[in-house]
């Protein structure tokens, strides 16, 4: 499954799909949420959960240019190249 594919997803099945073959690569803190970042099929995605209200509120995808920006403090290049190859 390609980007585009994912982002045709409903936010249900875009979870679902993280989950069963994504690979969980970090957690940050963003105000009141909790993004979790997965790497799925050559590109990322993101989860943004509300601890408050128990609620996945979105999933976005990213490009590896966005998660050195926003995971910079907590993650090194060569950490995260890995990540990218597609699962079998």
């Amino acid at each position: 499954m390609n980007r585009e594919e994912f982002r045709k997803l409903t936010i249900f099945r875009q979870v679902e799909m993280l989950f069963e073959k994504g690979r969980h690569v970090l957690s940050r803190i963003y105000l009141f949420y909790n993004v979790h970042l997965y790497a799925l099929s050559g590109f990322y995605a993101e989860i943004w959960y509300r601890q408050a209200d128990n609620k996945i509120e979105r999933v976005i995808t990213l490009d590896q240019s966005d998660v050195l920006d926003l995971y910079d403090n907590q993650i090194g290049l060569s950490d995260i190249t890995g990540y990218l190859e597609p699962k079998e």
